[in-house]
C-alpha cells in the first residue's frame, strides 16, 4: 500500500492551499507560507544588491552627523549633535533626512533605519514577512556596517 504514496509537489500544494483550513494546516507543515502563496524571497545577494543600488546610494556623506546620548532624569535619553566624532553616527540623504542611526560601540551597539526612506522601499520591492526581512537586514548590517550580533530595527 505505501508503495503508491508519494510526496506532494509544490505545484500541487499551491492548488490545494486555499481549499480548506485542514489542507492549509497540513500544507504549512510541509512548505512555507511564502512558497504556497507564490512569494519569492530574495537571496542575501539580491537583497544586498538592491540595498547598494537603491538605498546606500542615497547617502550624502557630507550630511553625516555624530550624536551623543544625553540622559535627562525623568525623561530618558535624548540625542544631541556632537562637534567631535563619536561611536554613534547618523547617515542622511541629500535632503538631510535620516536614513540610518547606528552605534558601533560594542556594549551599546544598535542599528536603526528609517521607516519611510528604507523599510518602505524594501517592502515595495520584496513584500517580506518580518522574520525574513529581519534575517536579511541583520546579515546586510553585518556586511556593510560591520555590526555583529546587532538586530536592526526600523524607526519612524
Amino acid at each position: 500500500m505505501s508503495e503508491n504514496i508519494r510526496e506532494i509537489t509544490l505545484a500541487e500544494a499551491k492548488k490545494l492551499y486555499n481549499s480548506s483550513e485542514e489542507a492549509k494546516a497540513f500544507l504549512l507543515s510541509k512548505f512555507t507560507k511564502d512558497e504556497l502563496e507564490g512569494k519569492n524571497i530574495p537571496t542575501q545577494e539580491e537583497f544586498n544588491k538592491f540595498f547598494e543600488e537603491n538605498i546606500l546610494s542615497q547617502i550624502d556623506y557630507s550630511k553625516t552627523r555624530f550624536l551623543n546620548d544625553v540622559f535627562l532624569d525623568g525623561i530618558g535619553y535624548i540625542s544631541t549633535i556632537s562637534e567631535i566624532p563619536t561611536s554613534r553616527i547618523e547617515l542622511n540623504n541629500s535632503d538631510n533626512k535620516w536614513l540610518f542611526d547606528y552605534n558601533y560601540e560594542q556594549k551599546n551597539s544598535r542599528f536603526f533605519y528609517s521607516y519611510k526612506r528604507v523599510y518602505l522601499i524594501f517592502m515595495k520591492q520584496f513584500s517580506l514577512h518580518d522574520v525574513d526581512r529581519n534575517r536579511l537586514m541583520k546579515s546586510l548590517v553585518e556586511k556593510h556596517f560591520n555590526l555583529m550580533n546587532t538586530q536592526p530595527l526600523r524607526n519612524q
